[in-house]
């Protein structure tokens, strides 16, 4: 790339990062909250963000050294500038899929804390509940749960 384009095409494409960057890290700081306000999520969003911001200039700088027979013209930097952003693209992508992960986990680790506070609250009743029989047994069978219901049309046990 002649001298000439190179601070061009680094100057647009760190507007690119940076501007990018901070799209990701707000959406990712309200996204990881969620409806409950949960603490710690900025600085999660943070470091996410910045693995985005390493991959994306790193793959900025190497864009800009790649390839010197495919330079000199400004089709040549239009054309970079589109293989940096379908980059910048897949590394977006990545990046929203790293912060719903995370949410996911935080919304699973929480729906489980949830439930064994109530599962320490518990009354005997509720206990009881749990271990009686769902489905009365038909006469005739044992235990709690029946393997075979009645047959409708002779009013007796299935047969083979």
């Amino acid at each position: 790339m002649p001298d000439n384009e190179l601070p061009g095409f680094l100057i647009i494409g760190l507007i690119f990062v940076v501007v990018d960057g901070q799209v990701l890290y707000r959406g990712a700081r309200r996204y990881l909250q969620g409806p409950d306000d949960g603490e710690g999520s900025g600085s999660l969003a943070w470091m996410v963000v910045t693995v985005f911001h390493l991959v994306a200039i790193g793959t900025l700088a190497l864009l800009s050294v790649v390839g010197p027979e495919w330079s000199g013209s400004t089709a040549a930097l239009v054309g970079r500038l589109g293989v940096f952003l379908l980059l910048m693209a897949v590394a977006h992508v990545l990046t929203l899929s790293v912060i719903a992960r995370q949410r996911q986990d935080r919304a699973v680790e929480t729906h489980f804390q949830e439930r064994g506070s109530v599962l320490v609250n518990r009354t005997e009743a509720e206990v009881r509940a749990e271990t009686e029989p769902t489905v009365t047994p038909v006469p005739g069978q044992e235990g709690r749960h029946p393997h075979v219901s009645p047959d409708l049309r002779d009013h007796g046990p299935y047969r083979a």
